[in-house]
């Protein structure tokens, strides 16, 4: 829905929903439900996981000693045939536009989005699919963009001024642990099928726990030049501004005291770009 709501300023609102359908799966034939013990494992104590941690984790699987052996006969066919799968998304967003006077224009707005993921029956019929992913039935939780942008030329010097503005929801974090088999609650053997003697788990539920906001502050300077049949374009840019440094990407491999959530990237520090565009 778009609308003029005062003179040379719009606003747009806009909800999209979307669902996936014909999801495959793929059954290995060798293997049936019942050659898989499902089992659990205790959380260790840690204060930066949520609530500290602690408790016992359920919904794991570990094919048993008998049915061990590395074989495959994959069958590969609609996921409808072993129970219901479902991924929707919801999404709202809202813009504004200003044109207020000549050579200045604004524009602001924001998107925020949800998606559930549900393949709980698949997980039941088929664990040899994921046999370390607890999390069968997941939901981002709504993450949200806000946007914004001005330009003005300045009359008679001729001088583009302009400004963009980001903020973005933090990356969805993850603790991996390489969980023992002495952590093991219900599955009362070691582990059948696995290269050692760990299986590696998320303790976090996905779409739960994000990292920074990503914050950006852009400007922009440029000037036209001409001269007789010769026009320049002469540009100053300034990227993050504010010299902001949320944290892109994590070390996502939990260790008990150890270095879980270490930063292995950020935003790129503040930076200058000079430009020039000759047309003769």
């Amino acid at each position: 829905v778009q609308q003029e709501v005062l003179p040379r300023v719009a606003v747009e609102l806009g909800y999209q929903r979307r669902w996936l359908v014909n999801f495959a799966a793929t059954d290995n034939l060798v293997r049936a439900p019942e050659d898989h013990t499902k089992f659990g494992i205790n959380v260790p104590i840690d204060p930066r996981l949520p609530d500290g941690g602690g408790g016992v984790l359920e919904g794991l699987y570990n094919v048993t000693p008998a049915a061990a052996a590395p074989l495959n006969d994959n069958f590969q066919t609609l996921a409808s045939n072993y129970g219901a799968q479902s991924q929707v998304a919801n999404s709202v967003h809202l813009n504004v536009t200003a044109r207020p006077r000549f050579g200045l224009v604004l524009q602001g707005g924001f998107n925020t989005a949800k998606t559930d993921n549900d393949s709980c029956e698949i997980q039941a019929a088929l664990p040899e699919t994921s046999p370390t992913n607890p999390w069968c039935d997941t939901s981002s939780g709504w993450v949200t963009r806000i946007t914004g942008l001005g330009t003005y030329t300045i009359p008679k010097i001729d001088v583009l001024v302009a400004g963009t503005m980001r903020s973005d929801q933090g990356g969805d974090l993850a603790a991996n642990w390489a969980a023992p088999n002495s952590a093991t609650v219900g599955l009362n053997r070691p582990y059948a099928g696995v290269a050692g003697n760990t299986v590696t788990v998320n303790l976090i539920e996905p779409g739960t726990f994000y990292g920074d906001r990503v914050n950006q502050f852009d400007l922009r300077f440029a000037k036209i030049l001409r001269f007789g049949r010769t026009r320049a374009n002469v540009g100053f840019d300034i990227y993050n501004v504010t010299n902001s440094a949320p944290v892109l990407t994590y070390n996502q491999t939990f260790v008990v005291n150890g270095p879980w959530l270490a930063p292995t990237s950020v935003l790129q520090p503040r930076f200058v770009k000079f430009s020039a565009q000759i047309d003769f």
